[in-house]
């Protein structure tokens, strides 16, 4: 069965960027970039975070599809 959904993940940052960022080791896979990004907004201190967290979520939306095509 075809997907007509892509999505584009990005490469895993290196370790010392997943380390600088406090990203948990549950987390550092492909979506570690959209959390890292959200973090960031985080700590700005800004309150409307929500594009960054949705876009993190997506990427583990995605990831778990992929997970699952692939087990198949």
């Amino acid at each position: 069965m075809g997907h007509s959904e892509h999505y584009e993940f990005q490469a895993i940052p290196p370790i010392s960027e997943l380390d600088e960022h406090n990203v948990p080791l549950l987390h550092r896979d492909s979506c570690a970039n959209p959390l890292i990004n959200y973090y960031k907004c985080l700590d700005k201190g800004l309150t409307f975070c929500s594009s960054t967290k949705d876009e993190f979520y997506k990427c583990q939306y995605y990831l778990l599809k992929k997970r699952l095509d692939d087990g198949h």
